[in-house]
């Protein structure tokens, strides 16, 4: 065995250097204790990857995913001003470059393209969530103009804004467009956290939409009653 393991769901690597220096993997699934004379492992052994001593060099390699969401290129100064799209390596919330590829990110980060990044290619973490909200806009559009707000550390708080309206205040990134429903998915399955709120705002707004833009409802959708999850799932999602 060698002494290093590897969670292959979200890549972190546990070294127990010794006996009761017990090591756990965040998801919480995974643990390791002990190391030559004494050794215990726990978890499914098909998630489990046992590293030997010599691939530590390449461990300590290892990318450090700090940041909740990376993007491929940064913000420039000027409105919607996007900079460095083709660069390799990718920007912590638009504006901080790092040593992270996309091929470095965990699988609980879901690629999106929205509005607040200004349509680059951004992947935000959808592991470790504290709380999601949903605030839809009845407009002609089904969720160009919707928002789903992410908090990674506490209950999010509804209450009224600095410009008197009432609104979601103490987010950590709140995101808009297409890309809602995929991320809600993954949210569900990596951060074990109920949905159905948000699903039920969701509903009422295509129902709304429906009512209102029937026309353009059907153009969309070629069904008079479809269920706008069943859709995701069947045409963006695990394809």
């Amino acid at each position: 065995m060698g002494e290093m393991i590897r969670c292959k769901k979200y890549g972190d690597i546990l070294q127990s250097k010794y006996r009761y220096n017990f090591q756990i993997c965040r998801c919480g699934s995974y643990y390791k204790d002990g190391r030559d004379d004494y050794c215990r492992v726990g978890g499914n052994k098909e998630d489990i990857e046992w590293l030997d001593i010599k691939d530590k060099k390449n461990c300590n390699k290892k990318k450090r995913l700090k940041s909740y969401l990376y993007t491929k290129g940064k913000f420039g100064k000027r409105f919607r001003e996007v900079l460095d799209t083709n660069n390799e390596y990718l920007y912590s919330h638009g504006r901080y470059p790092t040593k992270i590829r996309k091929e470095d990110l965990t699988e609980d980060y879901i690629e999106f393209r929205s509005r607040v990044i200004w349509y680059m290619t951004g992947y935000v973490k959808t592991s470790g969530i504290v709380d999601i909200g949903y605030k839809s806009i009845k407009i002609n559009h089904l969720f160009k103009d919707d928002y789903l707000y992410i908090s990674y550390k506490e209950k999010l708080k509804f209450e009224k804004n600095i410009f008197g309206f009432c609104d979601y205040t103490n987010y950590d990134i709140c995101i808009c467009g297409n890309s809602i429903i995929p991320i809600l998915f993954a949210i569900e399955e990596n951060s074990k956290i109920n949905i159905n709120g948000v699903k039920e705002k969701i509903y009422e707004k295509v129902d709304w939409y429906k009512n209102h833009y029937k026309e353009d409802y059907l153009i969309q959708f070629d069904d008079e009653n479809v269920d706008i999850f069943e859709y995701y799932k069947k045409c963006y999602w695990f394809q």
